[in-house]
């Protein structure tokens, strides 16, 4: 697996994510950009490159340096949007699908 593809957890990453691909400054890509949030008294990892992020708080992301902390802004939209994956019985995390074959030729 390639390096940056897993977790701190040990799963596997999208090389997709809710937002795509975004290319850092370092030449580095990332797809998720996960963080810990406490979800009904757990700590629990989620992405924090959510669809509900302004393309100002995407670019801070992109471009944040490591002993930068993330605003509560976008802490609590990886929040949100992490708890209603959950609620829907989903992982926060983008899910690809494989295409189904139609049985229809």
């Amino acid at each position: 697996m390639a390096q940056g593809m897993t977790r701190v957890d040990g799963s596997k990453k999208s090389s997709r994510g809710w937002l795509g691909p975004i290319k850092r400054d370092d030449g580095g890509v990332m797809t998720e950009y996960s963080i810990g949030i406490n979800i009904g008294g757990k700590e629990t990892l989620v992405p924090s490159l959510v669809p509900t992020l302004s393309k100002d708080e995407i670019e801070f992301l992109r471009t944040k340096e490591d002993a930068v902390p993330i605003p509560e802004v976008i802490q609590r939209k990886a929040a949100d949007h992490a708890k209603k994956m959950i609620e829907q019985g989903k992982s926060p995390f983008y899910q690809q699908t494989k295409k189904k074959k139609s049985l229809i030729k």
